[in-house]
């Protein structure tokens, strides 16, 4: 409360300096050193009253509500304090009630020292206590509000979190319109666990991590985060976000964004633990429109866990960021993990996913279609083997026609065919065998099995992958 009635009395400074420009280059006033002392004093002591009020009127109502009274009872104050005219021409009762208010004695200080005149002792007087009260005021509406937010944020059926399921989305469906973005989604995440979301794109990967965090109200179905709804995690700082389409603030260095967010929460991390941890110590002093794609991922890595959060929640966390930061920051997360946080994360880098996550659920239009640890996807897909060799002379088109193949990677003239049946693969292979070489047949992994996941079945084909991909060379990206 203190740190707040400060704060707001130092925005108020420049204002002061102005009066006294003002009184001192245009108006001529020429005052005793203790005089402009004395009564810039005041005129500071003087916006605490509006100060208080304004903490009083925020914690009491909701953003919008706060901002439209305030402006009413700033115009409210303003006319009956003699800003737009004395109230003298006031009538009787009404020039009472006028005299009495903290914006007259403000504005009688500020008439005095443009004037010339010493500060009256009266309108210090009246300044002070009008201080005092609406100080202590906003001081117990501050004390009765958040209790009561907690309650609101918590809902009429919250319990306290008994520390079973750190995330629990029970039926959970959402449309657009007609078009289904998820349909009857059921995740259950035990805290400590480390998780990947993994889908092709439309699969409804976005949609529910932000009806997870409560961006996003459910059509159907419950959500809970941390033992209550959404928005109580997030609120009370307990959910570090790290979003795909998250921005950091323009022009502020590294060093001062992390400080200031750190302190929003009311359990900050370490700040050397957290410069360390993303690996941001050697650009804390740049601004942050001067940082590269993979910098920014770290910095953005290092605000989302600057709460000492129970729960992550990444959305495509190591895109833009090289080989070793990739490294580095898996490094850090497994490191976060291992002190009890919940992570679920979203990546299109598949070996990522299979590298550090202990259980993966792949999502296909908007429904799980595989849940379990990787070896348990491989094991549930049915993959087989991949065929690999080198051609020059044959066409994605023609080696999708192949039997068997879900899809075709392309690099150079090294073909790779994802296939559900490596036999049928290499007997329809065969008389293509004069323009083929250096076969060889690779153990189906998680992206084999991801793929048969998330194909599209078409004519004459069960699971069938309808495009050519090819890989991204830093890390085999699936598109």
């Amino acid at each position: 409360m203190v740190a707040r009635v400060l704060a707001a009395m130092l925005i108020v400074t420049p204002t002061l300096v102005l009066v006294g420009l003002t009184a001192a280059v245009i108006h001529d006033v020429r005052l005793a050193s203790w005089e402009w002392a004395a009564g810039f004093g005041l005129l500071w002591v003087a916006s605490v009253p509006f100060v208080a009020l304004g903490i009083a009127i925020g914690k009491s109502f909701s953003s919008t509500t706060a901002y439209a009274l305030s402006t009413a009872i700033y115009f409210a104050l303003a006319a009956l304090g003699g800003l737009w005219m004395p109230p003298s021409v006031f009538p009787s009762t009404l020039r009472h009630v006028a005299l009495a208010l903290p914006s007259y004695q403000a504005a009688d200080l500020g008439w005095r020292v443009v004037g010339g005149s010493a500060p009256s002792l009266g309108d210090a007087l009246a300044l002070l206590g009008w201080s005092i009260i609406l100080t202590v005021l906003a001081s117990s509406i501050g004390r009765r509000a958040g209790p009561r937010r907690a309650r609101r944020a918590l809902g009429p059926d919250a319990a306290p979190w008994d520390g079973r399921l750190a995330v629990s989305l029970q039926a959970v469906s959402k449309s657009y319109g007609s078009v289904p973005a998820v349909s009857n989604v059921n995740l259950e995440l035990p805290p400590g666990s480390t998780v990947a979301l993994l889908g092709p794109n439309g699969a409804g990967k976005t949609t529910t991590i932000a009806i997870l965090l409560g961006q996003l109200g459910a059509d159907s179905g419950t959500v809970r985060l941390l033992g209550g709804p959404p928005g109580r995690a997030v609120a009370e700082g307990r959910v570090g976000v790290m979003l795909q389409d998250g921005q950091l603030m323009d022009g502020v260095r590294v060093a001062t964004l992390l400080s200031v967010i750190r302190r929003a929460y009311p359990h900050p991390a370490d700040f050397d633990h957290l410069i360390n941890a993303a690996g941001i110590a050697a650009f804390l002093r740049r601004r942050t429109d001067q940082l590269s794609g993979g910098e920014v991922q770290r910095v953005r890595f290092a605000l989302a866990a600057a709460g000492e959060p129970s729960l992550m929640v990444l959305d495509e966390p190591t895109i833009a960021m090289d080989v070793e930061a990739r490294e580095a920051f898996w490094a850090a997360l497994e490191a976060e993990a291992t002190q009890g946080r919940t992570v679920l994360f979203s990546t299109h880098y598949l070996e990522e996913a299979e590298a550090h996550a202990g259980r993966i659920v792949i999502l296909r239009a908007g429904e799980v279609v595989a849940d379990g640890t990787p070896e348990q996807i491989v094991s549930a897909a049915g993959v087989g083997r991949s065929v690999r060799f080198r051609t020059t002379s044959l066409s994605p088109e023609t080696l999708r026609s192949v039997p068997g193949v879900l899809a075709v990677d392309v690099d150079h003239d090294r073909i790779t065919l994802h296939s559900s049946d490596s036999d049928a693969t290499m007997w329809g292979l065969y008389h293509l065998r004069d323009r083929i070489h250096d076969l060889d047949l690779v153990t189906g992994g998680l992206r084999e099995a991801f793929l048969a996941l998330t194909a599209k079945p078409g004519p004459g084909q069960r699971g069938r992958r309808d495009e050519t991909s090819t890989p991204d060379r830093s890390g085999g990206r699936w598109p």
